[in-house]
């Protein structure tokens, strides 16, 4: 590998000389916030007269079987595309004579130098090849045609960044030619025997910005032969990044959890991935690259029709777009191994509908819930269709081994029962949710299951409805002589709940007024066409006898559409749940039969007691420092020195360091918890399967 300081112009200019962006690359993304820093800096050069510019590296080599002033661009691509499109911005303002130059064939010069080789055989004869999409872009732009542009694409809304700017700037062309001419880079060229994979990860290491899909695309094409990236490119890795909106990242890490049934390190998903990939297709990598794209097109497939709610049964999809709107995307792993067995036939579409509608009321009743932390869906949903799977029967329908899987679910990964769900209607804080899950709550009231829908979310976005309280939060005397002498109670229990909220247009208008006047008056509860507020007409006044009405009713309508589900299901064999010491609260009386932390084996045992000093002595094993320190820390007495051998209560960790283990599970549980804190380790890495 060669690298060495030299002007941009030197690297870009060449008789024959074509940039190539290979296929395993990322698309453009420079935003106009890097083009302005840009401009910026040449404006800088101008003003400042400075000789040079450093304006980054450059790291290219040469394919495989292709022409010697073929360089493909394996760093660098932004820099160069973008000062591409500065240079077509001036060529084309100068052709429609926008700007003047002292040299008359400054266009023909940029143009003929560094975009077009008006002698190559080939139709295409400019000299840089973005990928796919950024290439019709970028070609457009030469065409200089402003109808044919390409809107939506970053290329063309830089070249108009860059267009209007020099417009706007007055600043000389001649003055910014001669600046791009001193931006200087470090040209580092990779040699045919050099792995430019390695000089990759190692440049991405020093902080190059790539997303983790990026890396997952270099690492599969970039060893390939050319024309192999190109298939590949073109009929899977394309394909996939339409297919999930371009978030190829969230995809294979959903994709990942499924196959892996754990769930990768947000930040760590290239890595796991690599590693994946190497462990499943060690004897034959180059068939292996392929056949996992096609399953991940397969699975794409899948996430598009997820993501975008589009399953064919209308039903479904509704049920798809709602938790969509809550982002349940801790979801997608088992929705893309669900929606599989759909394709395969193994599914029916009533089971499906039924293991969705069981989801959502899963999900909702979470939310609304106190005591039920989201990070607890991760696990659950990173093994549910797996679970399902290892219990149904031959004859057993999806749907009801699903429902019996999440109803006997415990601690904080239960399924919160009618009494918990009744209870959070009437006293949760619902005004102060997430707006997200106070948009989806509301949605859900106004129009439940019908299709004549008022588009709630959308009017909430937009605060053309927002959340009125029936009792307002600043009371007047007219307001506490309504409510009673009890009028502080009430209004401190039940302020925000749901009861005493609805939506309107007309907010501001209601002020503070007392509830008559609210109903009544222009634009009151009585010319709204909003099922949420239809109640309300049958009330005279608004106390607590209202708010309790209004509550049975939201009650009533709420078990409806969260309903607690029903199965029959009994399983024939001895059910497993794993759950994680993170979600681990009171496990007293439960059965463990088997653990595992990190990527070590599953360790099978009866005791409660063997988990916890095995667990603690590796550990300890890792790292003796936490541990001593914890020996140390004062009310701490789990974890002791002492020079004499302790009796049988407690366990030798090492001569001299002892862990008292005759506690109960909870306590064990509650130390575990401390020391993982010490350790900086992830509690969801320890998983213990109960019977």
């Amino acid at each position: 590998m060669d690298g060495h300081a030299r002007l941009l112009i030197e690297f870009l200019d060449g008789a024959k000389n074509r940039f190539i962006i290979p296929v395993y690359q990322r698309n453009y993304d420079w935003s106009t916030k890097q083009c302005k820093q840009l401009f910026d800096d040449l404006l800088q050069i101008i003003s400042k007269n400075r000789k040079t510019h450093f304006f980054g590296s450059i790291v290219s080599t040469r394919g495989k079987h292709s022409s010697k002033s073929d360089f493909l661009i394996i760093d660098g691509q932004q820099r160069i595309t973008t000062i591409s499109i500065l240079y077509i911005a001036i060529i084309n303002l100068l052709k429609g004579e926008y700007v003047k130059s002292e040299n008359e064939s400054l266009s023909d010069e940029i143009e003929q130098t560094f975009i077009i080789d008006k002698f190559r055989k080939d139709e295409r004869k400019l000299r840089l090849k973005p990928i796919k999409d950024d290439c019709i872009s970028f070609d457009k732009l030469v065409l200089n045609d402003d109808n044919e542009f390409i809107k939506d694409s970053n290329i063309t809304t830089n070249y108009y960044y860059f267009y209007n700017r020099i417009l706007k700037e007055h600043v000389s062309v001649d003055a910014l030619y001669d600046a791009i001419s001193r931006l200087e880079i470090i040209d580092i060229f990779v040699d045919d025997d050099e792995n430019p994979q390695l000089i990759f990860e190692s440049l991405n290491s020093t902080g190059l910005d790539l997303t983790e899909a990026d890396k997952i695309r270099n690492f599969i094409l970039m060893g390939l032969e050319p024309t192999i990236q190109e298939e590949f490119y073109e009929k899977y890795w394309h394909k996939i990044e339409k297919l999930t909106f371009y978030t190829v990242s969230d995809f294979i890490r959903h994709y990942l959890t499924l196959k892996q049934k754990k769930i990768p390190n947000i930040n760590a998903v290239y890595f796991t991935f690599k590693n994946y990939v190497l462990e499943k297709f060690s004897e034959n990598i180059t068939d292996g690259y392929e056949k996992i794209l096609s399953d991940m097109l397969k699975y794409a497939q899948i996430y598009n029709k997820i993501a975008g709610a589009k399953i064919e049964n209308t039903n479904i999809s509704n049920i798809l777009r709602r938790l969509n709107r809550i982002d349940v995307s801790v979801a997608y792993p088992f929705l893309l191994a669900h929606f599989a067995r759909m394709n395969e036939k193994n599914i029916s579409e009533t089971e499906s509908l039924n293991s969705l509608s069981c989801i959502e009321s899963f999900v909702f009743r979470r939310i609304l819930c106190p005591g039920y932390p989201t990070n607890s869906l991760n696990k659950i949903f990173c093994t549910l269709d797996s679970d399902v799977m290892k219990i149904k029967g031959e004859n057993d329908s999806y749907d009801s081994v699903l429902i019996y899987i999440l109803e006997h679910k415990t601690g904080s990964a239960g399924f919160p029962n009618d009494e918990e769900f009744i209870q959070a209607i009437q006293k949760r804080d619902v005004y102060h949710m997430q707006k997200k899950n106070k948009e989806y709550l509301f949605d859900r009231l106004e129009n439940t299951d019908s299709v004549e829908r008022v588009n709630v979310v959308e009017m909430m976005e937009n605060q053309q409805l927002t959340v009125e309280h029936i009792m307002p939060q600043t009371l007047s005397e007219q307001w506490k002589k309504a409510l009673g002498e009890n009028w502080k109670e009430i209004y401190e229990a039940r302020l925000h709940t749901l009861p005493n909220l609805t939506l309107t247009g007309y907010n501001s208008k209601y002020q503070n007024y007392i509830f008559s006047k609210k109903k009544e008056c222009e634009k009151g509860f009585r010319e709204s066409n909003l099922n949420v507020n239809k109640q309300l007409l049958e009330f005279e006044n608004w106390t607590n006898d209202e708010m309790n009405a209004r509550f049975d009713s939201i009650k009533n309508l709420a078990l409806k559409l969260w309903a607690y589900p029903q199965t029959t299901f009994v399983p024939r064999v001895s059910v497993v749940d794993e759950v994680t010491l993170e979600d681990a609260d009171d496990l007293t009386g439960r059965k463990i039969i088997a653990f595992s932390y990190g990527n070590s084996d599953i360790h099978k045992t009866k005791q409660w007691v063997d988990m916890f000093t095995s667990v603690a002595q590796q550990l300890f094993s890792e790292d003796y420092a936490p541990m001593f320190k914890l020996a140390n820390t004062e009310n701490f007495a789990d974890i002791q020195f002492s020079k004499e051998e302790k009796n049988s209560d407690w366990f030798k960790l090492a001569p001299d360091l002892y862990l008292y283990k005759a506690t109960s599970t909870a306590s064990k549980l509650r130390v575990l918890n401390r020391i993982f804190e010490e350790y900086r380790k992830d509690k969801s890495e320890l998983v213990f399967q109960l019977e």
